[in-house]
Formats: C-alpha cells, structure tokens, sequence
C-alpha cells in the first residue's frame, strides 16, 4: 500500500507484513519526515509501524465531536475508537482530507488522484447530518470529506459554484459560539499589518431540527499547497534540534507574532496546535508560508458571559503561559495597525454586543496597538 501526494508516491506500507519505506522523505508528512527509521531492530521496525499507524489514525474525525456517531452509523462504519479500528476506516476512504493532497493506494489498485480528489469532485453531500445529526439517507461513497474533517463542533462541506464552504454551527440555544465566530472574524478586520485571516458570515439554514445559525466560510486549501498543522512542525523542529519560535519568528516575524497577540485581543482560548499551521508547496514539500488564522468559535465566548479569561493558559505552544502573557512576548515583534474608525462603524452594526466591544478595546489599549 502507498501513501500519496497527488500521484506521487511518498511512503510504501505494509502493515500485516510489518514493512515501510520511504521513498520521498522530502515530501512526506511533516509528523512523518525523518521520524521513520532504518530497521535495524525490532525496536526500529515496531516504531515505525506505530507512527504510520498514528498518521492515519489521526487523520479520521474523533467521535467525540457532534453528530460523528451519526456519521459513522450513514457509513455503516464500527464505532469502536481504537487505533486499528481508525485505520482501517482511513484505508477505506482512502484517507483523502480537504486540508491536504495526501491519500492511501492499494498497490496494484488503478486510480488517479482526478478521480478521488475531493476539492474537485462531487460531495458525498450529508451536511444535514452533519449539522443536524439527523437523515433517513445513507451514505455509500466513503470517499467524502466528512469522515476526515477534524474538531469538536458541528460542520459540514458544501459546494458553492467551483468553490468548497465549511458551515459550521453549535447547539447552545442562542447559538453563541458560532455568533462570536463571525464577530471575531469581523473583528479582525479591523488590524492591518496582519497575518491574513479566514472571513466567517453567518447565515441561517433550515434543517430537519428547524432554523440554524451557521458560520459559513471558504476552504483556504488549494491543489498547489498542504496544510500542515503547527504540531507537526513543532515535533519536526526537535527532531532536527530547531528552536521553533525562533524558526517562525526568524521566517516570517511580524506576521507570526500577530498571531498571539490578536488571539489576545479577541480571547480566542482554542488556539491549540492543530488551529493554526502551515502551507506546504506540494510539488517541492517545501513549507512557503503561515496558513491563515482560522476557527474562532471559541473567541469572545468569555466576553459574552462578561467573564475575564485573560489569564487562561495558551494552548499555542503547550506550554505555562496565559494569552496575556504570550500576547505580551510577542507584542515587540508585531507591526499592528488598528483601524479604530472601522471598529466603531463595526460597533455601530452590532449594539447588542457594546459591551463585547468595550472589552476588545480595553485589551487593543492595554496593548497599546495604534
């Protein structure tokens, strides 16, 4: 069996017969890149069958987020949540995933990456189940990009025109988190100078429940890049004894540093490490540039419950420091430019949250950011 990159094979895999080898190290998956051994011992062997494992496992969505047993039950898939059960599902759907262009083939197996390649073809289409949870239809075609959408909320995948669109929603009932997810994108409209961000809308869509509040926004990932989450570059640099903030901040200075420092400014307490990355050249395996900012239904929540979480421990690299801490790190490093008439035009639009905004504007002048 192959691991692919588009059509290029990357990493030859046999698991029964306890058999990998490498054959792009360039062009593998950063969690995978110099961390799979020359079998000189059983030891070596059984570790790199483990981290191919892990890889494939970790590319299935958790059970635990909403409305996944119910995606599993469409597929007629084992709901047992182990790692051999997660592979054999992502062998099965070909491990295909909107964020990237890698992909499992069969060794004798006829197919071309234009036939599985779901950014270009037709969606096995249950967002009503996603979002939902419920639909009398039944999924045959487990090549859908549902099966490998990470995160704990409800989402789905839609069509609209050539392009793909996330929506997203929760089940609180004023639909807060997916509210402040779109604020928060607003919001961050406000800076210059600035990492680019993902745009989030919100919208209501009828379900089979009634009325839903959705965000709406547009996949970031296209043919010519790989989305590579920061974790994978992290356990990459100690692998090869690279300092990782340094690497960043080195590469890509004020645009990295922002990052910190607006999750600050919008308390956005989920910035874990598969919530932000990289985008790989898929053609080199070369890392170009910081993927977007994305994901910001977790921002703002404490704002809305008028809750200080200033000083909650940043996920951003697993490490003892609070957002304000972090954000004060890495404040000397940005160039933020704040559009305060923008801001007050946003306020304006959104009276019910003055009191939200009034928050956001304490921290910006806290910061000092002008």
């Amino acid at each position: 069996m192959y691991l692919m990159l588009k059509n290029e094979k990357v990493l030859y895999f046999d698991l029964e017969d306890f058999v990998v080898e490498v054959i792009r190290n360039d062009l593998l998956p950063f969690c995978l890149r110099s961390n799979i051994r020359v079998p000189a011992s059983t030891k070596d062997i059984l570790h790199n069958i483990q981290e191919i494992k892990s890889y494939l496992s970790s590319r299935l969505l958790s059970l635990l987020r909403d409305n996944a047993k119910q995606i599993y039950t469409a597929f007629q898939l084992p709901q047992i949540d182990s790692i051999d059960n997660r592979v054999n599902i992502c062998i099965r759907c070909k491990g295909v995933s909107i964020q990237d262009s890698y992909w499992v083939k069969e060794d004798d197996e006829d197919v071309d990456w234009r036939d599985i390649n779901i950014r270009q073809n037709k969606l096995s289409d249950i967002t009503e189940l996603s979002l939902s949870g419920f639909s009398p239809i039944i999924a045959t075609n487990s090549i859908c990009p549902e099966l490998t959408t990470k995160g704990l909320f409800r989402k789905g995948w839609i069509h609209i025109g050539d392009s793909l669109y996330l929506l997203k929603s929760d089940k609180t009932s004023d639909y807060v988190n997916t509210k402040m997810e779109v604020l928060a994108s607003d919001i961050l409209g406000c800076f210059g100078n600035r990492l680019e961000s993902v745009s989030y809308v919100g919208d209501i869509k009828n379900t089979m429940d009634g009325p839903a509040y959705v965000s709406i926004c547009k996949n970031f990932v296209g043919e010519e890049y790989s989305f590579v989450e920061a974790w994978e570059v992290m356990e990459y640099c100690k692998r090869r004894g690279i300092n990782f903030r340094e690497y960043t901040l080195r590469r890509w200075g004020s645009i990295f540093a922002s990052i910190p420092v607006l999750d600050y400014i919008i308390i956005n307490t989920d910035r874990h490490t598969q919530n932000y990355g990289f985008l790989m050249d898929n053609d080199t395996g070369v890392i170009e540039k910081i993927a977007p900012m994305f994901d910001y239904n977790c921002a703002l929540v404490a704002d809305y419950f008028q809750r200080d979480a200033a000083d909650t421990l940043s996920q951003m690299f697993n490490t003892a420091e609070t957002l304000r801490e972090l954000a004060n790190k890495f404040l000397e490093y940005t160039n933020l430019i704040f559009n305060e008439e923008k801001f007050m035009k946003l306020l304006e639009s959104n009276p019910q949250y003055g009191y939200i905004f009034e928050r956001v504007h304490a921290r910006i002048q806290e910061l000092r950011v002008v």
